[in-house]
């Protein structure tokens, strides 16, 4: 009976923990998705990514501490296995999109990891836990707003992948400036399709030469609007993009990701073609891309994975269209070269 008791009141203490470590995280995250609060307190911020994990750490085991039993556990293990739990809660419930927690994941288990360490290494040294964990917990709130004060930095990405393909420039041409509906058979498995982002379907073009404006869809009604700014037959094409948010449904990308919005851009993209003596021809595709957040240095690693799978995957099917393929694997580079420069460096820009 007694082991019983003391089963019960572990089980007791545990969802207390649990409650009002969730509370806690649910209260953060109204509070930074609401729209008449976004100049304070804006869910894509280094206080919520980083702040609120490390808060909800030190939240964990402070609790950890005080109603369970003083360990490693509670400092190092709970606080991210906890907010991985509320991560998939969050995604079954609807309250975040898949490719948002898989990108932010990383963040936030580290950061509660560091939490937890660190209120551990206070709660065996000092004798203010209490003030320390309220510092803690009102720490996202505090940097927020200080946080708004500086500038959102831009920073100007290139992606660029390449693929070889057994087959003439002529060839390879008629597959690039007008892409013929995309089967869902002909496009690689790549992940970024399995965890929601719109797959490619078409391309299509009014006229051909500079000026011509081509039309790309993707899945969930998704279209991005494009103007030839240089086309070389057989040997280059060149255009921007204008993805206009307003026109793009919300449902096809997480509001914190879509393209065109405040956080992320796609500019404008090339196809170019490299013939060689043994009669193969490698097809470049590059992209520019403009990022707008505080961690550019963390979403740009993202961004570039995430176009890199896209770019790839549409190589990949007009390696297999040109080659007279219905599968297989092209030869795609592993990860394409990506350059960095300043904004006011963009091509195209003054």
């Amino acid at each position: 009976m007694e082991t019983i008791r003391i089963m019960a009141a572990t089980r007791h203490q545990i969802f207390i923990i649990v409650a009002i470590a969730s509370f806690y995280a649910l209260g953060s995250w109204l509070m930074f998705t609401q729209p008449k609060l976004d100049d304070l307190f804006p869910i894509v911020s280094g206080a919520f990514l980083f702040s609120m994990p490390f808060a909800f750490g030190a939240l964990v085991c402070f609790l950890g501490f005080k109603f369970g039993k003083p360990g490693r556990f509670w400092s190092l293990a709970a606080p991210p296995l906890l907010i991985a739990g509320l991560s998939v809660l969050a995604f079954l419930l609807g309250m975040e999109a898949a490719i948002c927690l898989v990108v932010a994941s990383p963040i936030l288990m580290i950061m509660a990891l560091l939490g937890g360490w660190i209120m551990s290494w206070v709660l065996n040294r000092s004798g203010r836990d209490r003030v320390c964990v309220t510092l803690f917990v009102l720490l996202p709130y505090a940097v927020a707003p200080i946080e708004q004060m500086w500038q959102v930095p831009h920073e100007t990405r290139v992606m660029q992948n390449a693929v070889t393909i057994h087959a003439s420039p002529e060839t390879i041409w008629q597959q690039i400036y007008e892409v013929p509906a995309i089967q869902i058979d002909e496009l690689p498995a790549q992940w970024i399709y399995h965890i929601g982002f719109p797959r490619p379907i078409a391309a299509v073009i009014d006229k051909q030469g500079v000026g011509g404006r081509r039309h790309a869809t993707f899945e969930r009604e998704v279209s991005f609007f494009e103007v030839v700014t240089h086309w070389e037959p057989q040997r280059k094409l060149s255009f921007t993009i204008k993805a206009d948010p307003d026109f793009i449904p919300h449902t096809a990308f997480d509001e914190h990701i879509i393209v065109g919005g405040r956080f992320y851009d796609v500019l404008d993209g090339t196809y170019e073609i490299e013939p060689r003596s043994d009669g193969t021809c490698i097809l470049h595709l590059s992209s520019t891309h403009r990022l707008s957040t505080r961690f550019n240095w963390y979403a740009g690693w993202w961004s570039e994975w995430v176009m890199h799978q896209i770019q790839a995957s549409i190589l990949e099917v007009i390696g297999q269209r040109c080659e007279g393929r219905t599968g297989g694997q092209t030869s795609v580079s592993e990860f394409g070269n990506v350059r960095t420069f300043p904004e006011e460096w963009r091509p195209g820009g003054k």
